[in-house]
């Protein structure tokens, strides 16, 4: 037989049989590859669940090698060296295409036999034969191809699965894993899970203490024990370790150590290396005692505390050391922050003294000589914190908003100032349409006051005001500072805008038809002006505290305010140019005032863009003055035209038309602004809502803390460097209060800065109660989690006055709803005689429509979400709200309005007459359900009740004494000279009154030598020198005439009732620049004023007190003390005047004591819990008990 057919034919044999092991190779690499992964990831995770220990990792590793190896053996090597021959082959190729029909096989056995009895033309026809089939069938390539195709796909997708599995699993597997392949490792660094442990091997003196700090690297657990022994032979004990800052460090504490220490940091099942501490006798602190010596302006006594570590006080606080070492020691040392130094001196006991100033921010620890001169870290390092002296607050309690008033009125204002360590001074600063600042001494003491409430009369007539203009006045107060220098204060500005006397924003309607609404918006203009002017002097005065990107984007923000107000003014303009042909020449005025305003805002924006807010204030302040000039003059015109009575067309109906267009503008800038303003409000209010739920959060964290202490305390542990997490929290609370300030700033809300401060207070307890550790018991972390409580439940009484004011505000959108809908109404009816003005005046009227009907949509909604707010603590308001909301559904408000202002254009019927009449009366509805929602909001609980009746008393009471220290100092003669000068605009008016108030002239009143001619007081003379008597007794004739007379002249000439007028204080005048050597007239004009309205908040408190069920009774005493100081003559007698005072704050003091423990039964109870304070017969005992606790869990360690 030829060879190569033969051989032609062994190829083919040869091709099927190396793909068959193909297959068998790809099988077994399959197989493999899912058994070894599976074996990996089993271990993998074996490993995990044995904490990579160093023996798991040996045995897994053996066990990944047994496993991979044994199938590779059984799966690869052993398929693959079997022995296939040809004929084998050539049955398989049959078996895998019975169409060959055992040719093949034929010819495998008949060229493979060497018979001599085949016949070779047979034979080699066969292997023909053969090799034709095999063409056929593509020489055997179809074989095994789905099969190697298939174990191809299959190792593929276990490859992909493996190696997803491994990428996206959890981290414990691709840990396992190179713990398991990288081999070149040990077992210990294969081990991704590890502890760091410090001070690791170490030698400590005999008797000293020594902090362990472990990190837990490559997992987190919320346990971590230090385990110790003493003697090698000894079982392990077990010390659980505190979290530190990080949530993978923990640190301890290990007690006088006298002996060779081993010890490792276990956690989670985690093992860190065995360490040793060996013990040497060195010396090292055996007691510290510390003694605080706060900065003189403080006025707080020097603190000690008999087992010192961590310190905590104010910046310039000296802290004077006491070190008791264990052995004696030539000398030492106070290392501060590793680079300064200060020498501990040794005193004749053994002991060694020193101190160092608390500066900065850091650490201190001692060091002490050693026997051979070395030095010797002999403590712990100890934590300083630096708590600073926060910046005085100051805030207004009266009026505390912007107000209007006639130019005959006076303005009482009151002033409120908070510092910690005492207020030195507070002063008024108002102007007069942005003028010249005039500055009024409300408190300037030798003896700084904690709490300053403070008021003044501001006596508008003596300052010659007209209406349309306006004072703006804001307070300052400074506190005393001697460390860093004074920090001052300064508290929002507001407005009074000056109006017509007894004029009424709100015209009422005359029987003639003429046009113009109700007049409601028409102050949108200069409101939006106001707000500008505020937020330009919020920047000014928060500059300091910004950084310099939070300042660029306020004052573009101001820049951009003003530029769109100056333009709606300038549109306003034009639209009043364009129909001013023919009109009134009264509203010329109007448009010549607004285009001064526009000039003038425009000079503001050139300042805010060249970044110069300050130097912005005066054309803002002189724009809002022309934009009330305008607003006052229509006022004028309105009211006049109405007067008049309506008319046909000419000049009165262009008046009308006018008075229609300025007022449709104003309002959209109305609705534009109230928008803005209600979108602040609810972020704002929102904001603080994320902080009550933040102080909460901090709250329970806090009380966790304060028990970690107290079993501390109780096992005879000190808390050692655990500390840092009571830091910690206060680092958030700090942060927490930082926010509430800027809030408190940003959007001009006073009422939480007494939260804020609160806030402070209670992070500076916690770094206290830090500082402190364990040592009292965690009365000191108690404490500042009292005042954390505190500061919570004043931002939860925000959100309870919320409620109050959202409704108040529901309540005044209600009450100038009606009078709108008259206003319309009472223009409807005039439309038949508008004649050519008809469809215009049509227009604004549908307009008005429109603006009617989004007020009362908006309005319902307002009312809708009020209900569900309150739905949960007032149910008896929510229920009220929900009717008023219905009164709007039900009686189809909306609708009305939308379908009477269809009927505009065809003349006015009955019908319609009759609509706009059940419009109203639907509308006064309205009103009168919300009324009565509001009435019912607080009724829910008489503790609430009580408990804002207590914080009336509380501030009463807190105001009597600040009042009381200052008639006090300033008849002392230790009062701000600056008082006198600041009032001497006054005073020189007063001396000018002889037409006013027929008081005559004062002159010289700052003078000893003279005080001038007093008119019309009876009798005139002269007071010379202090020395002589019988002028001073004249002077005291003239403190006893005839009051009511005099007084009666001064009101009747200042056309005002005597209570409210300066002539009010008449007499006290008599009494001449210095009653007595203790007050001046005017002093006691200002003090009658102000317990005058103590007096009238006493009656409020009466009338709350009586609502809520309670006996007013024992407040009676007080009013009518109250009411004998508003009178002239208790001033002549400095003595009895001092003991009515004394009367007066006594039964306060005891009435807001009583009305406080009905408000909270267990207050004494509570507060105990978190007092530090211990009497001094028993703080020796005390600390004996923690020092036995101590010493005998020492023992127990041994």
């Amino acid at each position: 037989m030829p060879h190569d057919s033969r051989a032609l034919l062994l190829d083919v044999i040869r091709g099927v049989r190396n793909r068959w092991r193909l297959r068998l190779a790809l099988r077994g690499a399959v197989i493999v590859l899912a058994g070894t992964a599976t074996a990996l990831l089993l271990s993998a995770r074996g490993l995990e669940a044995l904490r990579f220990s160093f023996y798991s990792i040996v045995a897994f590793r053996i066990a990944a090698v047994g496993v991979f190896g044994g199938l590779v053996a059984y799966w690869l090597i052993r398929p693959l060296l079997r022995r296939v021959s040809a004929t084998q082959v050539a049955l398989y190729l049959e078996e895998c295409d019975p169409s060959l029909e055992a040719a093949i096989l034929s010819a495998v056995e008949a060229s493979s036999e060497s018979n001599p009895a085949h016949s070779q033309q047979l034979v080699e026809q066969l292997v023909e034969q053969a090799i034709e089939q095999c063409r056929a069938i593509d020489h055997g390539r179809t074989i095994e191809r789905a099969g190697v195709r298939r174990h191809l796909a299959t190792l593929a997708a276990v490859t992909a699965a493996a190696v997803l599995l491994v990428i996206l699993g959890p981290a414990y597997l691709r840990h396992g894993l190179s713990a398991l392949l990288v081999i070149s490792r040990s077992a210990e660094a294969s081990s991704p899970y590890k502890i760091d442990v410090r001070p690791g091997n170490t030698s400590v003196p005999r008797g000293s203490d020594q902090a362990v700090s472990a990190r837990l690297v490559g997992f987190k657990s919320k346990e971590a024990t230090l385990m110790m022994r003493t003697s090698p032979g000894a079982a392990f004990e077990r010390v659980p370790l505190v979290p530190g800052t990080d949530p993978t460090a923990f640190e301890g504490m290990l007690f006088h150590l006298d002996k060779a220490t081993e010890y490792y940091v276990e956690s989670n099942g985690v093992n860190s290396p065995t360490f040793s501490m060996s013990v040497l006798d060195l010396p090292t602190v055996k007691q510290l005692e510390l003694e605080y010596r706060y900065p003189a302006y403080t006025a707080l006594p020097p603190r000690k505390v008999d087992t010192g570590g961590d310190v905590a006080a104010l910046r310039g606080t000296e802290v004077l050391l006491r070190v008791v070492p264990t052995m004696a020691t030539p000398g030492g040392s106070i290392l501060l922050n590793d680079s300064a130094s200060s020498v501990l001196t040794t005193q004749p006991d053994g002991s060694l003294t020193g101190s160092f100033k608390i500066e900065r921010q850091g650490f201190y620890k001692i060091e002490l000589t050693g026997p051979h001169g070395e030095k010797v870290n002999a403590s712990p390092q100890y934590t300083i914190d630096v708590l600073n002296d926060q910046a005085p607050s100051v805030s207004f309690v009266k009026p505390g908003r912007d107000t209007t008033a006639s130019p005959v009125e006076d303005l009482f204002v009151e002033a409120r100032a908070d510092d910690d360590f005492g207020v030195k001074q507070l002063q008024l600063h108002y102007s007069v349409n942005g003028g010249a600042e005039k500055t009024v001494s409300l408190f300037g003491g030798a003896k700084p006051l904690t709490e300053v409430s403070a008021g003044h009369t501001i006596y508008l007539e003596e300052l010659g005001l007209k209406p349309g203009d306006f004072v703006s006045y804001y307070a300052r107060a400074t506190d005393n500072d001697g460390v860093q220098g004074p920090k001052t204060a300064t508290s929002d500005i507001y407005f009074v805008q000056i109006r017509p006397f007894r004029k009424d924003y709100k015209p009422a309607q005359s029987a003639g038809g003429g046009g113009g609404g109700g007049g409601n918006e028409v102050g949108a203009l200069s409101q939006q002006q106001r707000e500008i002017v505020a937020a330009t002097f919020n920047v000014v005065r928060d500059r300091p505290k910004m950084t310099a990107d939070k300042f660029r984007e306020n004052v573009v923000f101001l820049t951009l305010a003003q530029a769109k107000l100056r333009e709606q003014v300038e549109e306003l303009v034009g639209k009043l140019n364009s129909r001013l042909r023919d009109a009134d020449p009264a509203f010329k005025k109007i448009a010549e005032a607004l285009p001064k305003a526009a000039a003038e805002m425009k000079a503001a924006e050139s300042n805010l863009k060249a970044q110069q807010p300050k130097e912005a204030l005066s054309p803002e302040q002189r724009a809002l003055k022309l934009l009330q000039d305008a607003e006052q003059e229509y006022e004028t015109q309105v009211a006049a035209n109405r007067n008049g009575g309506g008319g046909g067309g000419g000049s009165q109906a262009m008046a009308d038309d006018l008075a229609d267009l300025f007022e449709l503008e104003l309002d959209k800038l109305a609705n534009q602004y109230e928008m803005q303003q209600r979108a602040e409000q609810q972020s704002g209010d929102q904001k603080v809502d994320e902080l009550v739920e933040k102080l909460k959060e901090l709250a329970r964290r806090q009380q966790q803390e304060a028990e970690r202490q107290r079993r501390m305390a109780t096992s005879g542990q000190a808390s050692g460097n655990g500390s840092a997490g009571q830091r910690a929290l206060a680092d958030e609370l700090q942060e927490a209060a930082r926010r509430l300030e800027q809030l408190t700033r940003e959007q001009q809300r006073p009422e939480l800065a007494d939260a804020a401060r609160k806030m402070q207070e209670a992070a500076d307890a916690m770094r206290q109660a830090a500082a402190n550790g364990s040592k009292d018991g965690g009365a000191q972390a108690n404490a500042a989690l009292d005042k954390l409580r505190e500061a919570q439940q004043r931002l939860e009484r925000n959100q309870t006055a919320r409620s109050e004011r959202d409704i108040q505000s529901a309540l005044r959108k209600a009450q100038e709803l009606p009078a709108e809908e008259k206003a319309i109404g009472s223009d409807v009816q005039g439309l038949e005689q508008s004649g050519e003005q008809r469809p215009a005046r049509a227009e604004a009227l549908a307009q008005r429509k429109d603006a009617m009907d989004a007020k009362v949509g908006d309005l319902q909604q307002q009312l809708e979400k009020l209900a569900n707010e309150t739905r949960r603590d007032e149910r008896d308001a929510s229920r009220k709200l929900d009717e008023a909301a219905g009164t709007i559904r039900d009686k189809k408000v909306r609708e009305k309005i939308r379908y009477s202002r269809g009927m505009l254009q065809g003349s006015p019927s009955q019908y319609a007459r009759a609509m706009e009449e059940d419009i109203g009366a639907n509308l006064d509805a309205l009103e009168k359900k919300i009324g009565e929602a509001a009435g019912a909001l607080g009724k829910a609980s008489k503790q609430d009740a009580l408990a804002r009746a207590a914080e009336k008393a509380r501030e009463l009471v807190r105001g009597m004494e600040s009042l009381d220290e200052r008639m006090r100092q300033r008849a002392e003669g230790r009062g701000d000279k600056g008082q006198q000068q600041g009032q001497q605009g006054q005073q020189g008016q007063q001396g000018q009154q002889g037409q006013q108030g027929q008081q005559g002239q004062q002159g010289q009143q700052g003078q000893q030598g003279q005080q001038g001619q007093q008119g019309q007081q009876g009798q005139q003379g002269q007071q010379g020198q202090q020395g002589q008597q019988g002028q001073q007794g004249q002077q005291g004739q003239q403190g006893q005439q005839g009051q009511g007379g005099q007084q009666g002249q001064q009101a009747q000439g200042s056309n005002r009732p005597p209570q409210l007028g300066a002539g009010g204080y008449g007499d006290a005048r008599n009494f001449g620049p210095n009653v007595g050597g203790r007050w001046t007239g005017e002093d006691i004009r200002q003090f009658r004023r102000e317990f005058r309205e103590w007096q009238g908040d006493a009656e409020d408190l009466r009338r709350q007190l009586e609502a809520s069920g309670v006996n007013p009774r024992d407040l009676d005493a007080v009013m009518r003390d109250l009411r004998t100081l508003d009178s002239d003559q208790v001033y002549a007698d400095p003595a009895g005047l001092e003991k009515l005072k004394a009367a007066a704050l006594e039964r306060l003091k005891k009435f807001e004591f009583d009305l406080r423990k009905r408000v909270d039964t267990d207050h004494d109870a509570l507060s105990l819990s978190g007092s530090d304070e211990v009497p001094a017969g028993f703080r020796q005992a005390i600390e004996e008990y923690y020092r036995s606790l101590s010493n005998s869990f020492s023992k127990k360690s041994k």
